[in-house]
């Protein structure tokens, strides 16, 4: 049996646990684009990736809260953590959210699985003093789909006999992984619910253009044979930092001295990782909401800070940034690392 868990409007809930007063408002977190909304602000028709600057024009009564990202990784870290307090099988999603095997704990039924999602819906609210909805379920999907039918602050638990009643009558453009553009190849095929998957290939799909990894999970999904298994994380491929700069900015001392900054924390984070970065990217967002991003080669891989600054810095002027005409609100950087 599996749980996914996903805390609830991470971001906004942070910001309102650290800050009461918040609580019930319709908060986002910015900068320059909203990067999370509460359900309070949800609800007036405010989206993540919305320019913050159209947002507070509709809606004078948003309040904004800074974003923090390293607030942010370290609730995450807490997360996880408490996660794997449950069990050792836990598959991130995201920063906050995670699929957690507990197949082997107390007899591994659909009722105890509940049991637990209920407890550790209560740890979390307890500890970290945040919501998180859980869906519990036998496959990933299922899973995904009682978490979201779940929100705000809630658990929804699937068991076999309502699995087999609702399988067939899922729409197709509401499956995990089923884009627009795939829905709509679907949907001229005259596939709108799991159950007109009946009669259909693999062949047959890839034919209609679905690539063939999407046809084979959606037959899987139509027999009930899709994914139940948590994969286990394996060493990081890369580690990152990003620094909000509050006002749009192409100040050149500036943005590079949050480059600089970003490459030291990002070497921070690798901690007992002994392994040398193998490239430099830099991350751009711009005020409206666009990102852009440029690779830094390495002659050889390093940790050296200084080498890693010089290629960070390089790999900026190729951007081309000051005469953008567009102003930095982030910045950062990724560190790759080899497998």
């Amino acid at each position: 049996m599996l749980i996914h868990a996903d805390a609830d409007a991470f971001f906004v809930s942070v910001e309102v646990r650290d800050d009461p007063h918040l609580r019930g408002r319709p908060v986002v977190v910015g900068p320059q684009v909203v990067a999370c909304a509460s359900y309070e602000a949800r609800a007036l028709g405010v989206h993540a990736g919305m320019p913050l600057r159209h947002a507070l024009r509709r809606w004078p009564e948003l309040v904004v809260a800074e974003f923090r990202g390293e607030t942010y990784e370290s609730v995450s870290a807490d997360l996880m953590a408490l996660f794997r307090e449950v069990t050792p099988l836990v598959e991130p999603g995201s920063m906050e959210e995670a699929f957690l095997d507990v197949s082997a704990l107390d007899g591994g039924s659909v009722d105890e699985a509940g049991r637990i999602a209920a407890d550790l819906r209560r740890r979390v609210r307890r500890e970290l003093g945040l919501p998180v909805s859980a869906g519990v379920a036998r496959a990933k999907l299922f899973a995904k789909l009682a978490s979201r039918r779940a929100k705000p602050d809630g658990l929804v638990v699937v068991d076999a006999d309502t699995e087999a009643r609702v399988r067939p009558r899922l729409p197709v453009a509401d499956l995990w992984g089923v884009g627009p553009m795939t829905a709509g190849k679907l949907h001229d095929a005259g596939i709108v619910h799991v159950a007109d998957l009946c009669g259909w290939t693999v062949e047959a799909l890839v034919e209609r253009r679905i690539a063939k990894p999407q046809a084979k999970n959606l037959v899987a999904i139509r027999d009930g044979t899709d994914d139940a298994t948590v994969k286990l994380p394996g060493p990081r491929k890369s580690v990152s930092s990003t620094i909000s700069l509050g006002r749009p900015t192409r100040q050149r001392s500036r943005v590079r001295e949050s480059l600089q900054h970003n490459v030291i924390r990002a070497l921070d984070r690798l901690g007992d990782d002994p392994r040398p970065a193998t490239r430099v990217d830099v991350h751009l967002r711009f005020d409206d909401g666009a990102t852009l991003v440029s690779q830094g080669a390495l002659e050889e891989p390093t940790r050296d800070p200084a080498t890693l600054v010089g290629v960070a810095l390089a790999a900026l002027e190729r951007t081309a940034y000051e005469d953008d005409g567009r102003g930095i609100v982030v910045a950062g950087v990724a560190l790759a690392l080899p497998a």
